[in-house]
């Protein structure tokens, strides 16, 4: 982990200013312009795809825990792929229930899209006075990233 202070960007030495210079640097501008607005039944989905989908095993779920990478960070809501992993073991029937119902009614909780966005300095850098010195990451739910590893 980068325990160093971040040098100053651009002439700014402030947490504000480093963090404005590398939102800036990193992160595309967001257009402005009014766009029509999508249709309603694009944002929330009432389909039951019940009869197309089929159940989610335990195998499935055991596979694609033995999988994730452990010891990576962790998103917003805080829970680690070892807590899951543990709560699998303990009540092993309830993630193969959970993710079944999400897929049957194509539900992706809003949670589990939520990200944390983390700024890290590229290895071998010269110079981290620069902002493209550094890239970002997005920490993401482990139970998003269980339900998208599951249906690849």
């Amino acid at each position: 982990m980068h325990h160093k202070p971040i040098p100053p960007l651009d002439g700014q030495s402030d947490v504000k200013g480093k963090c404005d210079v590398l939102r800036n640097a990193l992160f595309l501008t967001v257009n402005t312009v009014l766009r029509p607005s999508l249709p309603p039944n694009l944002l929330t989905s009432t389909k039951d795809l019940c009869q197309q989908t089929r159940q989610v095993t335990r195998a499935e779920i055991h596979l694609a825990i033995i999988h994730l990478k452990y010891g990576t960070s962790v998103g917003p809501d805080k829970i680690t792929y070892d807590t899951l992993q543990r709560f699998n073991e303990a009540v092993p029937l309830l993630l193969p229930h959970l993710f079944t119902v999400c897929l049957a009614y194509a539900v992706h909780p809003p949670e589990w899209k939520t990200a944390n966005c983390v700024v890290i300095p590229k290895p071998g850098k010269k110079s981290y006075s620069h902002p493209k010195s550094y890239r970002p990451i997005s920490l993401l739910s482990c139970f998003g990233n269980l339900l998208e590893s599951i249906v690849a």
